[in-house]
């Protein structure tokens, strides 16, 4: 499943590849896709303390995995915070204070690419 994802987002018909320089289409498949399987680190957890973001740590679990439902504990996927804002883009709506997974993604495991194809960093 997990290849066929991927295999789509490269291969597709319908896939929209940002420039090689352009950065990020802002698609938001890449937070659908591992949104909801993300760890917290503890200086995100310091730095939203320090923010008053008690809505951000209610969704962290005693495992440190995000982003939980509040009431119930459970994950919710994908994350809570991707915001759509067109037919075809969505943007984090914590962009300013998001976890450092977040920030640092893609990694060179991903080649600095987004699950388009594009590339995010050099």
């Amino acid at each position: 499943m997990f290849l066929d994802t991927i295999k789509h987002y490269f291969t597709g018909p319908d896939a929209q590849v940002p420039a090689a320089t352009g950065g990020c289409a802002c698609c938001g498949d890449c937070c659908k896709f591992f949104g909801g399987h993300l760890n917290v680190t503890h200086s995100d957890v310091t730095r939203w303390k320090r923010e008053g973001r008690g809505d951000l740590l209610g969704r962290v679990n005693r495992l440190g995995w995000i982003w939980c439902d509040p009431d119930t504990g459970k994950l919710v996927d994908p994350c809570p915070f991707l915001q759509k804002n067109g037919p075809d883009t969505a943007v984090c709506s914590i962009n300013d204070t998001k976890p450092a997974m977040c920030r640092d993604y893609p990694t060179m495991a991903h080649g600095f690419r987004c699950l388009r194809g594009g590339f995010i960093k050099m």
